[in-house]
């Protein structure tokens, strides 16, 4: 479980698309690899779309929730995590948002690419 770097990964520039051809985001942070499977790391600065919550109600603080299941106005159908609490299967950090790189499209994870 954890994480992935590669080299001179702490912000990866490189522009992310959803599956429909929109920019979704222009870099990521790294690769989370746990035990629930492989999900990109963004922060909200990479993000181009709004996200508005899956259920219409406004993100806040004030729940007991690991995380908030936004969508992009621009294609309802990817699941955007905003993590709010940690867990114990995957190095998810609280205020990170996280996609699965299955939703995303032609996505490469570069560990996979040049593995070490």
């Amino acid at each position: 479980m954890g994480g992935s770097n590669p080299p001179n990964s702490a912000n990866m520039k490189e522009n992310i698309f959803l599956k429909n051809g929109t920019l979704f985001a222009t870099g990521y942070n790294r690769i989370v690899h746990g035990e629930r499977g492989d999900y990109v790391e963004f922060e909200k600065e990479h993000i181009v779309p709004n996200l508005v919550s899956k259920f219409g109600n406004k993100p806040t603080d004030d729940l007991d929730i690991y995380y908030w299941w936004l969508i992009p106005v621009t294609d309802k159908n990817t699941k955007v995590y905003l993590q709010k609490k940690t867990v114990k299967y995957a190095d998810y950090k609280i205020g990170k948002y996280y996609v699965s790189p299955y939703l995303l499209k032609d996505f490469r994870d570069p560990e996979q690419l040049f593995p070490y």
